[in-house]
């Protein structure tokens, strides 16, 4: 009480400007209010925060040594169903060593946690030096975010270790994981340290012909009550020895929709996600050639299935930064931004000259939105849309306010001049989906399914897939006479699981690619293989299946 009222005179600002990405699907937006923030003032400053995390669950945002070390640090915790919101010294990796600070200890304020949407939103104000505590600096700091699948404090779901400068406004990803920290929250076990995703579809043809590229390219919009927009670091930690994308890249399917059409005769379709369809027909003036052309235009429009703002970028490199956008919000009409940086400060309108689209609009009616314009082609001063291959961003929000879009972002690449032939930078095409369209030239695909390596049969041979070095899969699938592998009342699968060593091997199955909740076949030498539930990470929620 005595520090707060000796410095009562420090506030936090209004707007806090600043943001680091704390994951794919949070953000930490603050401001620093520095010690010599005003003549008279303690000698103290104060770290103003507001972590906003798209999921429903506990979040924890602590100070640290290393971003790479847990024990030791000290962490601010939110729990929702008790609206805490305290301070936590981390003693150790179980839940019984992560333990709150004593009460006199308790000195944070404008503390809060809520949930809302779909989104836990938890703020504080906290001293930067406070006796006994580890001291934040107003330069460079290391913490460590975590976030859980649950209300109730355990495993966390995610983790992320962060490099920040308070004062210049920066931040590097450090690490996700550590050989030393299997969890922030969790029981010590010898199953799992990670968590690793064991999917292999054995009805997928690994796409040999498409282009796999990570995109470290993150929000366009964030929520103007806090001014910042989220994005990955564009440059990588150089501070630690292992660095990773802030952003993951995901791995998901484009639709070619518009096979053989005539993009300048009729609409060409590009599935941009599931819910997200994108129109385009180029316009051509009589006598114009579209390789070089002085007045082409593109019609577009964007059609999704909910009701949200909506957004297409021109980029020249795949970028968020220096790409032009079209946005669109209910109640308004589309304009023409620029982004010059994150912050949605420095998302700014195109001069009012420069306000060329045509026949504009954004509807939302009937539970989906659609955003109309007209663009031209080639505008001075501004990135050129070809009749050939382009650099494209797109985003929507989750609402029809203006608001950070979490996952709901990816750069593209597409072809004005060959008609549908659209492949994200994040995308592979699966050619067994049956919606999707593939070139006949371009992967061999007979009935049967095939081996994402060679080729061959998979329900006739053994078909080998290398889960990593000295690790190897072999499986076949069993397909009765008469049935279709697609809808195999009976079918079975052989499966062989090599390793280079002398160790208990497992393979399991899951509906979204994480551990809790999926299923398991482990085999451990000297004993028979068994399926299991896998109903946590410590070796009693390992559990046998009932006998039948």
């Amino acid at each position: 009480n005595n520090l707060i009222s000796a410095q009562s005179s420090k506030s936090c600002p209004a707007t806090l400007t600043n943001i680091a990405l704390l994951d794919d699907n949070t953000v930490l937006n603050y401001a620093l209010v520095p010690s010599t923030a005003a003549d008279g003032d303690a000698p103290n400053g104060i770290l103003c925060g507001r972590v906003e995390h798209y999921g429903e669950g506990w979040i924890a945002l602590a100070a640290a040594e290393t971003a790479d070390e847990m024990v030791g640090g000290e962490a601010i915790i939110g729990l929702p169903d008790e609206s805490s919101v305290l301070k936590y010294n981390l003693g150790g990796f179980s839940v019984d060593l992560v333990t709150p600070m004593a009460e006199s200890m308790q000195t944070l304020w404008d503390e809060s946690i809520v949930q809302e949407d779909g989104k836990t939103i938890m703020t504080f104000a906290k001293w930067l030096v406070e006796e006994n505590e580890l001291e934040i600096a107003e330069g460079r700091n290391d913490f460590l975010f975590a976030s859980g699948s649950s209300n109730t404090l355990a495993y966390h779901a995610a983790r992320m270790g962060i490099s920040v400068d308070l004062m210049a406004g920066e931040w590097d990803v450090l690490t996700t994981t550590t050989s030393t920290e299997a969890a922030m929250m969790d029981e010590t076990t010898t199953l799992t340290t990670t968590e690793a995703a064991m999917t292999t579809d054995v009805t997928t043809i690994a796409a040999a012909t498409t282009d796999i590229a990570t995109t470290t390219e993150a929000p366009m919009m964030n929520d103007p009550t806090t001014e910042a927009t989220i994005a990955t670091s564009e440059a990588a930690s150089t501070e630690a020895a292992t660095t990773t994308d802030a952003i993951a890249t995901t791995l998901t399917t484009t639709t070619i929709a518009s096979e053989g059409l005539d993009c300048t005769v009729d609409f060409c379709e590009n599935e941009l996600t599931s819910g997200y369809l994108q129109r385009y027909k180029v316009n051509i003036p009589e006598g114009q050639d579209p390789e070089n052309c002085e007045g082409c235009s593109i019609l577009m429009e964007l059609i999704f299935e909910g009701e949200a703002w909506l957004s297409i970028g021109f980029s020249e490199d795949g970028n968020m930064i220096g790409s032009e956008a079209v946005i669109g919000v209910p109640g308004g009409t589309p304009q023409k931004y620029i982004m010059n940086g994150y912050a949605l400060n420095l998302v700014e309108l195109l001069p009012e000259e420069q306000q060329t689209l045509t026949d504009a609009s954004i509807t939302a009616t009937n539970g989906q939105t659609i955003m109309k314009f007209t663009k031209l082609m080639s505008e001075p001063g501004e990135i050129e849309i070809l009749f050939g291959d382009n650099e494209f961003l797109w985003a929507h929000g989750s609402d029809a306010t203006l608001a950070y879009h979490g996952n709901n972002r990816a750069a593209f690449s597409l072809d004005l001049a060959a008609a549908g032939a659209a492949v994200a930078e994040e995308e592979v095409t699966d050619p067994t989906d049956p919606s999707v369209e593939v070139e006949e030239d371009s992967v061999n695909v007979p009935d049967a399914i095939q081996d994402p390596s060679g080729g061959q049969d998979c329900t006739v041979n053994f078909c080998d897939n290398e889960l990593t070095t000295g690790f190897l899969q072999k499986y076949r699938i069993n397909v009765p006479d008469g049935q279709a592998p697609e809808t195999c009342d009976g079918c079975t699968i052989d499966m062989e699981l090599i390793y280079d060593g002398e160790a208990w091997v497992s393979i399991g199955f899951s509906l979204n690619g994480r551990m809790i909740g999926s299923e398991a076949v482990i085999g451990i030498p000297g004993s028979t293989t068994l399926k299991y539930n896998l109903n946590g990470y410590t070796d009693n929620l390992v559990q046998p299946m009932p006998q039948e």
